[in-house]
């Protein structure tokens, strides 16, 4: 029998999203027996026609955003910062259990040839390192982008229509951050596709 969260979230009024990341929709996520609702937007990409990158780090597909091929998640950082808001693409892949990188580009070269952006604002590395204790001392699950403005915080996690799937470690990165004090409407799934 799972225990059932009850929310009653007004998706507009709980947090000021990004002006262009604004939730459509919800989904309900599972973890030791608890089922939490979390707020979901159904996007659209626009695939890169152009020509490819070398290095596609395990052939993520390209996205045409103005004109250059990004990965999904830098999609969503750039639409963070066209909305007035400050974001970074946190990838735990490769570094140690506590020292993700924080990316803002992809250079046409493996993990270990992108630069490193790292967050300075005290507020939220506090909020992180916070998070990630209680996550049991990794960023293992961390959301895929995470996002600030003022008091508003918020991670996204992007997959991919019908390919992509939540992994394990990700619900336990959003129990850890709603033990350190955020709400779900902190957090927003981007399903995506490419049209």
């Amino acid at each position: 029998m799972h225990a059932f969260i009850c929310l009653s979230i007004n998706l507009t009024m709980s947090l000021t999203y990004p002006s262009l990341l604004r939730p459509n929709t919800t989904e309900a996520l599972t973890s030791n027996g608890q089922t939490i609702t979390i707020p979901k937007l159904e996007l659209q990409l626009r695939r890169w026609e152009g020509a490819g990158l070398n290095h596609t780090f395990g052939k993520k597909p390209l996205i045409d955003f103005g004109g250059k091929p990004v990965f999904a998640e830098l999609c969503i950082y750039e639409l963070m910062l066209l909305s007035g808001w400050q974001a970074r693409w946190v990838e735990p892949f490769a570094a140690g259990a506590m020292t993700p990188k924080h990316l803002t580009r992809w250079a046409d070269a493996g993990i270990g040839g992108q630069q490193h952006e790292p967050i300075t604002d005290p507020i939220m590395l506090d909020l992180l390192l916070k998070i990630a204790q209680a996550n049991g001392n990794t960023y293992a699950g961390c959301w895929d982008v995470v996002g600030w403005q003022g008091e508003a915080v918020l991670f996204v996690e992007l997959k991919r229509h019908k390919k992509d799937r939540i992994r394990p470690t990700q619900p336990r990165w959003l129990e850890a951050s709603l033990q350190a004090g955020l709400q779900p409407a902190n957090f927003l799934l981007v399903e995506w596709d490419l049209n």
